[in-house]
């Protein structure tokens, strides 16, 4: 299954065997440091969404438009394979593929808990963050969250830097979440890479967008990249989009808005 609009190109045409991400100096310790559920807080603002460029890769995401958005709060990672176990146990939820079986039980083995978890639906996914009191992101605040005030290219900036996001150039597969320096204007970590992330929003056109037969209610988006991926051809405005029962190496991440009094604290 390859996801819409952006595997042709970023797509390695030679996987590396190895996840050895020591190599860039990024230490295990830094783990110790990880909080699984911490969130981050985004004040509001208005931010510069999508691309002008009308390549076939960035299509969809033409035009560049104007977003406003109120305080909202977005997970600092990626929901980890322990977490959504945890999820399971306390509320009986199985996931839409156990019926399958081909599911993120396949995926979650020892030494694997921080990893975050994948092969979950759409459906999968909003049931998780429900139950956290939250819910998913609209693709407007992932790509804010990841993108910052500033529009960046990367998380990091406008530069490519080898090394700063689990994708193709770094690595074979998803590791543990905040191992890589892969971290946004707002602290948000793992934006570009490690593993795509399904978003509440259908695949739609922006406003003045380019027409696709594919938009409508039918497809969630995705946003991010992982290891199937080269990073320095990406960016933060890609979009993809897949049907809301696919399982795949799918993962992501919840949101909810700002309170008041949440919005006066973080001021």
């Amino acid at each position: 299954m390859l996801a819409l609009s952006i595997t042709v190109c970023l797509t390695s045409c030679g996987k590396k065997a190895t996840d050895d991400y020591d190599d860039f100096g990024w230490e295990d310790s830094a783990l110790s440091q990880v909080i699984p559920g911490e969130m981050v807080f985004i004040p509001a603002g208005e931010f510069i969404m999508g691309s002008n460029n009308k390549s076939k890769e960035d299509a969809n995401a033409f035009p560049e438009h104007k977003v406003k958005l109120p305080a909202f709060w977005i997970d600092k990672y990626e929901v980890t394979n322990e977490e959504f176990m945890q999820f399971s146990i306390d509320t009986g939820y199985q996931g839409e593929g156990a019926v399958k079986g081909s599911d993120w039980r396949m995926f979650f083995t020892q030494g694997k808990e921080n990893v975050p978890v994948v092969y979950i639906t759409w459906k999968d996914a909003d049931e998780y963050c429900k139950a956290q009191g939250k819910r998913l992101p609209t693709e407007q605040e992932w790509e804010y969250a990841a993108r910052g005030p500033n529009g960046n290219v990367y998380p990091w900036g406008n530069e490519w830097e080898n090394g700063r996001a689990n994708t193709n150039e770094a690595g074979s597969q998803a590791v543990d979440i905040g191992v890589f320096d892969d971290v946004s204007y707002f602290g948000v970590h793992d934006m570009l890479g490690n593993v795509q992330e399904w978003t509440d929003s259908w695949y739609e056109s922006y406003p003045g967008g380019v027409a696709d037969s594919k938009y409508g209610k039918t497809l969630r988006v995705i946003r991010g990249l992982s290891p199937m991926y080269r990073g320095k051809l990406g960016n933060l405005w890609l979009r993809s989009a897949q049907p809301p029962t696919s399982l795949y190496n799918f993962g992501f991440r919840c949101a909810k808005i700002a309170t008041d009094e949440d919005i006066t604290r973080n001021q």
